[in-house]
């Protein structure tokens, strides 16, 4: 073979070489997600599909849907390595982690990002309109919560605390059942109230059925309660250490999404969140004012999700005395490149 010949071929050879390397820098990372499905509290993870924050950061998402009020079942999936991502209520992460810690393991989960940020609303039927907590909290009414676990309910214990009250000290016979069931029940009297998200009690309002009793993002809770999200995104810790620039992107993408929220017309946001939800779209532009469906995880608002919310679950005995701040959260991916 002449040397000329040779060098072509080897050049070639470069070429494809070079080729391939670069559609394989080009080809998405795929994550693993959990997500409840179809909540408004996950509705950022929508806006970043709808929107192509996924894909403009590389990300290639597997979808793994759960039923509203099936947070255990995601948090059990992200333990047995079928998860990488988990969206959904934070109260069972927290306590996977001390169970874990309690049996002297390390944590398995970090608390990445939050989102639905005071997101907290309590509905009472309306013949209820002009009363105090105090004058209800002696009353036997039947309230509604998606499960025992319900960081809805966890808010309230938490604003509770702040008042030298629990639960327990209080005559509320709290009723499990799905958040679609809650208006109907609260239409039929079945219930006398509910905790559940914006989406639900917005429902229940436009229905006539109740009036907003409480709402933690008006300051109906305290300012604590203002910032807390709601809705925690953790993540496996194996998957954190294997794929950490993978896992910054995924939340890049959420914050390019949250950026969306704020600057899309609101018409446009409320047809994606309507079709996530399975909503009118009127219903969700109405919401507004007591949702946020930014990503807006900083230290100051997981110090008060954990001086909240960690303190109530630690006094009831629900996660262990030994469990600290940074056995829950890992702020290092919430603003990536700040």
């Amino acid at each position: 073979m002449r040397v000329k010949d040779a060098s072509r071929i080897a050049a070639a050879a470069l070429l494809c070489l070079a080729l391939l390397g670069a559609g394989r820098a080009q080809a998405a990372d795929k994550i693993r997600v959990g997500v409840l499905k179809p909540n408004v509290v996950t509705v950022i993870y929508w806006i970043a599909v709808k929107t192509g924050a996924f894909e403009k950061n590389g990300i290639e998402v597997e979808e793994k849907p759960f039923p509203s009020g099936q947070s255990v079942a995601g948090v059990e999936q992200l333990l047995r390595g079928n998860l990488d991502v988990y969206m959904g209520a934070g109260g069972e992460a927290v306590r996977a982690n001390s169970q874990s810690i309690v049996a002297g393991k390390p944590a398995p989960i970090a608390v990445i990002q939050g989102t639905d940020i005071g997101g907290t609303s309590i509905l009472m039927r309306p013949e209820f309109e002009g009363k105090t907590l105090d004058q209800l909290k002696d009353q036997p009414l039947k309230i509604g919560i998606s499960s025992p676990s319900s960081i809805h309910l966890i808010n309230f214990r938490g604003y509770l605390a702040e008042r030298h009250l629990t639960t327990e000290q209080m005559k509320w016979q709290l009723v499990s059942l799905e958040g679609g069931n809650m208006v109907p029940a609260l239409l039929s009297k079945q219930l006398d109230g509910f905790m559940h998200d914006a989406l639900t009690a917005t429902l229940a309002v436009n229905a006539k059925a109740g009036f907003v009793f409480m709402n933690s993002h008006r300051g109906d809770m305290g300012d604590k309660a203002k910032t807390l999200p709601n809705t925690l995104i953790s993540a496996s810790r194996a998957f954190l250490k294997a794929h950490p620039d993978t896992a910054k992107r995924f939340v890049q993408a959420l914050l390019d999404a949250s950026k969306s929220y704020e600057t899309e017309p609101k018409a446009k946001t409320a047809e994606i969140m309507a079709d996530w939800t399975h909503s009118d779209p009127a219903v969700l532009a109405s919401l507004q004012d007591r949702f946020d469906a930014r990503v807006l995880l900083t230290r100051q608002s997981a110090d008060a999700w954990w001086e909240f919310n960690g303190a109530t679950l630690k006094a009831r005995g629900e996660i262990d005395d030994k469990v600290r701040f940074d056995d829950i959260f890992d702020l290092s991916y919430a603003s990536p490149g700040k």
